[in-house]
């Protein structure tokens, strides 16, 4: 039997990321974390930038985007999680 581990972090939600620290936990620099927070890629709360800048680490590395993919790629994810809640709750029940 196999044990799997988690690792769990703790973000104050009252407090705004910093770059930097995002950066060390996400295996990317501080200069590139600031540019996509720049550019609306990563959001500013700390609930959601640490593990969206994960995710774009992951992009960059499984699929060896640029910067600028990550991008791309971070804000069509979250174009398609908006319109699955929407056709979600636009749904209606069935007869």
């Amino acid at each position: 039997m196999e044990t799997e581990v988690m690792e769990l972090e703790w973000l104050d939600d009252q407090a705004e990321c910093q770059a930097g620290e995002i950066a060390q936990r996400s295996q990317f620099l501080e200069v590139e974390i600031l540019e996509l927070m720049h550019c609306g890629a990563i959001p500013l709360d700390p609930g959601h930038a640490l593990p969206t800048a994960r995710m774009a680490a992951r992009l960059r590395r499984d699929f060896e985007l640029d910067l600028q993919g990550v991008a791309l790629a971070l804000t069509l994810l979250r174009r398609i999680d908006e319109l699955q809640s929407e056709l979600s709750r636009l749904r209606l029940p069935g007869p």
